[in-house]
């Protein structure tokens, strides 16, 4: 079972099919957008000429794209090509109604899937340390596993079909929220003049610590080397995580529920938005 299919070749797909790629599996890539493709060819991923192709006589489809309507098309589509053997799996973030509906579409063809979003960025892409966030059924989460630990260091069988979306909406809606905080504090601080270093030394000891400020610390030169160092190049971008964050809150108004901090960072992304920073990384909101 090594022959993949990967659909999506962008920051976080390039990264996650050169990994497999690296370690043994068979990886061919399809990608709409001849960049995409040709810098593939830096790496052991084979480049798949048409759609069908890269779907036929594989053991595994993994997409990584943008929203749920791709995912939704590509999925209909290469249920066409593939056989009731392969393993569809998406590590998009998308919609949990959508994912919910593809596992019910594969399930009704005696396909098996996986919606596996990811936690950690280009970084972890790169670094092979991506966290799996899953969804989908014991037996079939233990045959993708192996997959998952060459493009992570953690993958977390959280319940059935469309949990892993569910889940990582609540992660990303609570990291955005420590980021926007995380904001707040340091203009106080730099109202009282005080020294950074220091206020980092001590708050990552305290009760304020958070995974924001121990390991994205959104200032140059404190703390470890975060997109602050690199101008806020992402990362995770900020677009996409406005995005993440409309679909947490449709999924809230889904279940009658108003987040009232939900909607104060989606003003806040939005902001940053209509200044055209949304290609910086998502922590540049403490800027804001």
């Amino acid at each position: 079972m090594n022959k993949i299919g990967f659909i999506g070749l962008g920051n976080m797909g390039f990264f996650m099919s050169k990994n497999l790629a690296e370690n043994g599996f068979l990886v061919d890539g399809f990608d709409s957008s001849e960049i995409a493709i040709q810098k593939m060819k830096q790496t052991k991923v084979d480049v798949s000429k048409t759609f069908e192709e890269v779907c036929k006589n594989k053991n595994f489809i993994i997409t990584m794209l943008p929203d749920g309507n791709a995912v939704k098309s590509i999925w209909t589509d290469a249920i066409k090509f593939i056989n009731n053997n392969t393993i569809i799996v998406d590590c998009s973030t998308i919609d949990i109604n959508v994912a919910q509906d593809l596992h019910k579409i594969c399930k009704n063809k005696n396909i098996e899937s996986i919606d596996a979003p990811v936690s950690g960025g280009t970084i972890g892409a790169q670094n092979g340390t991506l966290t799996f966030i899953v969804g989908g059924s014991e037996k079939t989460y233990e045959n993708v596993k192996p997959l998952f630990d060459i493009m992570g260091q953690k993958s977390i069988l959280c319940g059935e079909g469309g949990s892993g979306q569910a889940t990582k909406l609540c992660n990303n809606l609570l990291l955005a929220v420590t980021m926007s905080g995380l904001g707040e504090s340091l203009k106080l601080a730099n109202s009282f003049n005080l020294n950074l270093e220091k206020f980092f030394e001590v708050i990552s000891t305290s009760t304020g610590s958070c995974w924001a400020l121990n390991n994205y610390f959104p200032v140059k030169n404190i703390g470890p080397i975060s997109p602050a160092d690199n101008e806020f190049k992402p990362g995770f971008s900020s677009k996409l995580m406005l995005k993440d964050l409309k679909l947490a809150k449709k999924g809230a108004e889904n279940n009658n529920l108003k987040l009232d901090l939900n909607n104060y960072v989606i003003s806040k992304y939005e902001n940053l938005i209509e200044k055209n920073k949304g290609d910086f990384d998502f922590s540049v909101i403490v800027k804001n």
